[in-house]
């Protein structure tokens, strides 16, 4: 299955029916002279209605596809089937039909597309076909394409990040350098790339292969259209032309750089350059190396290359065609029109049930990691050498970081600290964003408590969480709602693309479900939680992943927790320099314009206030405390056969 959007997410105007189809031997369904095997129908059949041809094709789950008078596809309709004279049919799913049954519906889908044809405005048959063919010929040399140019980057020698200190993003932010993958030297801001103009970015795409050789770029324009959301890059789009231009070449493209350094963004650069290092680099090879062999759509990548000096980049790819672009928002959608985009913790804004949407992550998410562990993604040595992966040996304590006679985790006097600060946050200074019980003595005691020995426990859970490799995969870093593009289908089931692949990489997948939760209403989370792991647990083992165990994979996800709620509490700071203590009695709850927008281009506000709520809830009404114990009692203690570590450890008590 090759992955890019340009051809797997299906155009905004109406389609025609495919002319060859998939069917349930897997072969051609098109079938002319033999009678179908209607009991497993599905793709294209050819019936005879009269003394003319018809063809319908038949989708495995809705049944056979019909014209309206609205000149518009839509599913036969199942009552249809009761006022027949020679059938009377229950109401009931097609799936459940009978051979009978089914045969009786298709030939009664073929006669009504043949009396709409009109009001459809459809071609012949004949002509259908022709046409189909040659969209089919177009497709598949795209694929041959895009093959092509991943199969040339696999072939190189893979390419490693050194670590960049602090120090050289701060002195040469402003240096012009060449990438690691391309050797150009590359723009890394809106205007640059402008300057640089089409003839750059014409060498820069045949240099990534993505446009042929006997083409060029023959204009590039910035648009001023604004592009926020997310915390780690800023945003833009732009639009070129080519001297040679078909449907598969996108004109309208989206590209990603670093934050400037600004008073506004300057600490988001040096966290995403720095501490999250090297993220950026993970995702331009996850495109360049990937792209087709992903078991999900993602954009067509046109170029990409950062760094490893300054750390600046770019990245450019097809733009996804977002319906709500710019706050235009449709009441309906029709079907594969793409929803959004959505932002970070703003899941009230999604057009359907979010338990759709974060099953559908779940699914998908579940898909990737069976890729990785059924070979698709490559063999073992190619993911290791091209792709982030353990950063110890599993089960190797001592390589982990694990420390028997104190805290593995932050000195307990600089954790005290943050944990102070965080407390008066939540408790005094926004008090009325949090639960009731989060300004009670008894709930900080048992906070406290829970994030001290979490923290001396830190990396010694770390090294149990990747013990397992069965636990291990390839993985997107934080699959939240806003980092995936969402449609319907004719017959409204939910469909995603993914976004955003900085820190792809090998990892516990119980850690990167929680990165996929940790922006949703806590409410959805304590509903529907044991529903979104059980719906990734089958989706990784129908895709060549192990089974897992549940309670295994649940106490990961929950001791993540406490580990994303440390990052939050050490974030108050950077919460009160974007309001000041003194300005939060006048933000009354979350839709505030000061948390509901992006301040500074970026949603760190909100995330870390919705996170920490999470984070806080979890302790107080899941019980995340009480999975800490169990690891230190049955893993620490029990398993590794240690002496659990004592207060005065902890807490750095004399």
């Amino acid at each position: 299955m090759v992955s890019s959007m340009s051809f797997g997410l299906p155009k905004t105007r109406k389609k025609p029916p495919a002319a060859v189809a998939a069917g349930a031997n897997g072969g051609n369904a098109l079938v002319a002279q033999e009678e179908p095997a209607w009991d497993r129908i599905d793709g294209m059949v050819m019936l005879t209605v009269g003394d003319q041809q018809e063809l319908v094709e038949v989708d495995p789950e809705m049944g056979p596809r019909v014209y309206t008078y609205h000149g518009e596809m839509s599913f036969f309709s199942l009552k249809n089937l009761v006022s027949s004279s020679t059938l009377e049919v229950p109401q009931k799913q097609w799936k459940d039909y009978t051979s009978s049954e089914k045969k009786v519906a298709c030939y009664m889908a073929a006669k009504q597309n043949q009396s709409l044809r009109a009001f459809a405005n459809q071609a012949s048959v004949e002509e259908l076909l022709a046409k189909q063919e040659e969209a089919k010929k177009a497709e598949e040399a795209l694929i041959k394409q895009l093959d092509e140019r991943c199969e040339a980057e696999r072939k190189k020698a893979s390419i490693s990040w050194s670590p960049v200190p602090l120090e050289a993003v701060t002195e040469k932010h402003k240096k012009k350098s060449p990438g690691m993958f391309y050797g150009l030297e590359f723009p890394w801001t809106a205007q640059m790339l402008q300057d640089f103009g089409a003839k750059w970015l014409t060498e820069a795409f045949h240099r990534a292969g993505s446009l042929e050789s006997t083409n060029r770029v023959t204009s590039l324009k910035v648009e001023d259209t604004k592009v926020t959301g997310g915390n780690n890059a800023g945003k833009f789009l732009l639009t070129v032309r080519y001297a040679k231009e078909r449907e598969s070449l996108h004109t309208k493209l989206f590209a990603k750089v670093p934050f400037p350094m600004t008073k506004e963004t300057k600490q988001d650069r040096l966290s995403s350059s720095v501490l999250k290092q090297p993220m950026d680099f993970c995702e331009i090879n996850t495109y360049r190396l990937a792209e087709t062999k992903l078991p999900t759509q993602t954009p067509k990548f046109y170029y990409g290359d950062i760094s490893n000096e300054t750390t600046n980049y770019i990245i450019i790819t097809e733009r996804v065609p977002f319906v709500g672009m710019g706050g235009r928002k449709k009441a309906h959608l029709k079907p594969y029109e793409v929803e959004g985009p959505y932002d970070k913790c703003k899941d009230y804004e999604l057009r359907g049930d979010p338990k759709e949407y974060y099953s559908l992550i779940m699914e998908v998410s579940g898909r990737i990691a069976g890729a990785d562990k059924s070979g698709r993604m490559g063999t073992k040595d190619f993911v290791l050498h091209n792709f982030p992966t353990l950063r110890a040996p599993p089960g190797d304590m001592r390589a982990w970081g694990a420390n028997p006679t104190g805290p593995s985790g932050s000195a307990p006097q600089a954790r005290q600290s943050q944990l102070r600060i965080g407390i008066q946050f939540f408790s005094q200074t926004v008090a009325h964003f949090f639960p009731s019980y989060a300004v009670k003595q008894e709930f900080i005691d048992k906070f406290t408590d829970t994030l001290m020995k979490f923290s001396a426990y830190m990396m010694e859970i770390e090294c149990w969480k990747h013990e397992d490799l069965n636990y291990v995969a390839l993985s997107h870093a934080n699959l939240n709602v806003d980092n995936a593009y969402y449609w319907r289908d004719e017959a409204g089931k939910l469909c995603c693309g993914v976004l955003d692949w900085g820190g792809f990489g090998q990892s516990c997948l119980g850690h990167k479900l929680w990165w996929y939760f940790n922006c949703s209403e806590f409410e959805l989370l304590k509903d529907h939680f044991e529903h979104f792991l059980k719906t990734f647990i089958d989706s990784y083992h129908e895709s060549g992943g192990p089974k897992l165990d549940l309670q295994t994979l649940e106490r990961m996800v929950k001791l993540t927790c406490l580990q994303n709620l440390s990052v939050m509490v050490a974030a108050v700071p950077d919460c009160l320099r974007q309001i000041p203590a003194q300005d939060w009695a006048s933000v009354k709850d979350r839709k505030d314009w000061r948390i509901d927008d992006n301040l500074g281009d970026k949603s760190t506000l909100r995330t870390t206030l919705r996170s920490m709520d999470n984070g806080l809830r979890m302790i107080e009404e899941i019980g995340i405390d009480r999975d800490l114990q169990w690891f230190i009692d049955e893993i620490w203690v029990k398993k590794y056969h240690q002496e659990p570590k004592t207060r005065a450890m902890i807490f750095g008590e004399d």
